[in-house]
């Protein structure tokens, strides 16, 4: 294709940046970048009621985050009124729309619908047909002076040089209306290409209820952005080979509309996560520790005691476990606190044994002479303990960790009470003995 392609991306800042209208950029992006040519963004403003500054910043935010970058624009449909007007009026001079007075004396533009039948050859879909007789003349310029959606995207379009129009098929009912209106003004029409709606996993339209819909709030628990762009690159295109994890290279490499997918596709958040754990355990933790540390701070944990070695062996630690720096956070809390809360079954399971109570009490004697805390002086002193004691380290690995952690999983033991350092290894040691495990007087809480 050659290098004239030009394709854009117009959301309305209505609200957040939907995970639809961003599989929508991308495949937008993918292709432009593909064609080598040129990605425009509009915001199409002109529902005065409803948009906000706050929503298009959001979505500036949310294209940015994503690495989705425009080679035009930001337009702003609400700066360009004069034109549809303009253009609004030509159509009534040539006698192909007509003002259309209201009760109040006000008076709006509808355009003449002709009879007839229209057909698109759909990029994805093939031919669509559509009878315009069913169709009624429709307004184009409402009576406060803004265009209707079908006549400012045509106008827009039209004079922005738009050749591709890749959108989601929610749009196909608009397209005759859209290419009535290129006829009237004599415009060349634009190549259509409508993408399948994306499913929640129960099949039906994704919405609030499956969870997450806004790139805002997948940025906000912790996904990567290039994962998510991976991700979405996927729901309904395929780069062949059963290949999933690809570079933003590879993807412009790949991308082409003969292989986007004629059904809807299915949102489904454990790929999501696996995916995005993929892409965690391949991103180096040099680079994945700032981006904890943003994290963390963003919840509420004060990192401005944490020394950089400590948090890069945090993340080293626990880098092929987490998939998402939420679940990082929910797995590493109890080491940025000074009291835990422990899981209950843990501690039924592991503290409340007849016996475990003594065994704490030997291991805290066992490390709390240590001075250099250390992996290699914890794991010596503790394997010791183990043969005088003459059991299995398993018996001791287990309460110690709960007690510890208030988890019955978590990294290394060895590892994990040397980042959490003497001071509260023995201190949590201590209260679970005298709390939390069996004594052959009442247990307390």
């Amino acid at each position: 294709m050659s290098s004239h392609v030009k394709v854009r991306f117009a959301p309305s800042p209505t609200g957040y940046l939907h995970i639809g209208g961003a599989r929508t950029a991308l495949f937008n992006w993918l292709f432009a970048r593909h064609n080598k040519g040129v990605f425009l963004l509009r915001i199409e403003d002109t529902d005065q009621q409803r948009s906000t500054e706050e929503a298009t910043q959001a979505i500036l935010d949310s294209m940015k985050w994503l690495g989705l970058d425009w080679d035009e624009g930001p337009y702003f449909q609400s700066q360009r009124l004069p034109a549809y007007k303009q253009y609004a009026e030509k159509l009534v001079a040539e006698g192909k729309a007509f003002y259309d007075t209201d009760a109040e004396g006000r008076k709006a533009i509808r355009f003449k619908m002709l009879d007839g039948m229209t057909e698109i050859n759909d990029l994805i879909h093939g031919i669509i047909t559509f009878d315009t007789s069913l169709i009624e003349d429709f307004v184009i310029l409402k009576a406060d002076g803004f265009p209707t959606y079908n006549f400012a995207c045509v106008v827009d379009d039209a004079e922005m040089g738009i050749t591709h129009i890749i959108r989601g098929d929610d749009h196909i009912s608009n397209t005759p209306k859209q290419i009535a209106l290129y006829k009237a003004f004599g415009f060349k029409t634009p190549e259509f290409a409508h993408i399948p709606m994306i499913l929640g996993e129960d099949g039906s339209r994704l919405s609030k209820r499956h969870g997450a819909t806004s790139v805002t709030e997948y940025r906000d628990k912790g996904y990567l952005p290039h994962a998510l762009v991976n991700f979405l690159a996927l729901l309904g295109w395929s780069p062949g080979n059963d290949v999933e994890i690809l570079s933003i290279p590879e993807m412009i490499e790949k991308f082409t509309l003969k292989r986007a997918n004629k059904t809807s596709a299915q949102f489904n958040n454990t790929k999501l996560d696996w995916m995005n754990g993929q892409y965690i355990k391949n991103t180096p933790v040099e680079r994945l520790a700032p981006e904890t540390k943003r994290f963390f701070e963003k919840a509420g944990i004060d990192m401005a005691k944490i020394a950089e070695g400590w948090l890069f062996d945090l993340v080293e630690l626990y880098h092929d476990r987490f998939k998402t720096f939420q679940d990082f956070l929910n797995q590493t809390r109890f080491f940025f606190t000074d009291t835990i809360e422990y899981d209950q079954a843990a501690v039924t399971k592991f503290l409340k044994r007849e016996g475990v109570g003594e065994l704490l009490r030997e291991v805290y004697a066992a490390v709390s002479p240590i001075d250099n805390f250390d992996k290699k002086n914890i794991e010596d002193s503790l394997r010791n303990l183990t043969e005088k004691l003459g059991v299995g380290f398993s018996k001791l690995a287990q309460p110690m960790r709960v007690a510890i952690t208030g988890k019955s999983v978590s990294a290394g033991i060895f590892e994990t009470m040397e980042l959490l350092g003497k001071e509260k290894t023995t201190k949590r040691l201590d209260y679970a003995m005298k709390n939390l495990c069996a004594t052959s007087e009442t247990i307390q809480f």
